[in-house]
């Protein structure tokens, strides 16, 4: 009976592209939590740079109110990510997308190659406090000639 499970594949056997694919369909706060610190193969996939350009933090499965304020993540997730992996990737971002409950753990970082953030579920209050205050520092806007 041994002899039928010698052949089986484990994860660490498939090619770094097919982890990729995987990767992609996975929710990125999950696999910058979960994957990041398994090994250096992971570490490098979950933080590869065309992976995490476009980072999106945004929990679409858990639409309980769109403007619950409690965190529908992981504390752990949330403190990992903005604690240990943002400082390690902010400079690679390009496209953001993040909810009112990850906006003060994740808008404090500068993202010097952003051109494209997207705030989803913001009460309007809010969103107007975020958008008048000193938060948004780091987008540069170019002037047309």
């Amino acid at each position: 009976m041994s002899g039928l499970y010698s052949n089986d594949i484990k994860i660490v056997d498939l090619t770094d592209e097919i982890l990729l694919m995987i990767l992609n369909k996975l929710d990125q706060i999950d696999v910058l939590h979960s994957v990041v610190h398994v090994n250096r193969r992971f570490q490098e996939l979950a933080l590869d740079p065309l992976y995490i350009r476009d980072l999106h933090l945004s929990d679409m499965s858990n639409l309980k109110s769109l403007f619950d304020s409690t965190l529908p993540f992981d504390r752990e997730s949330i403190s990992r990510l903005s604690e240990e992996i943002l400082p390690q990737i902010h400079h690679l971002v390009q496209k953001l997308t993040i909810e009112q409950c990850l906006a003060k753990h994740v808008l404090g970082m500068n993202y010097p190659q952003l051109y494209s953030l997207s705030l989803m579920h913001f009460e309007e209050e809010i969103l107007y406090q975020y958008l008048t205050g000193n938060i948004f520092d780091f987008i540069r806007f170019s002037r047309e000639t």
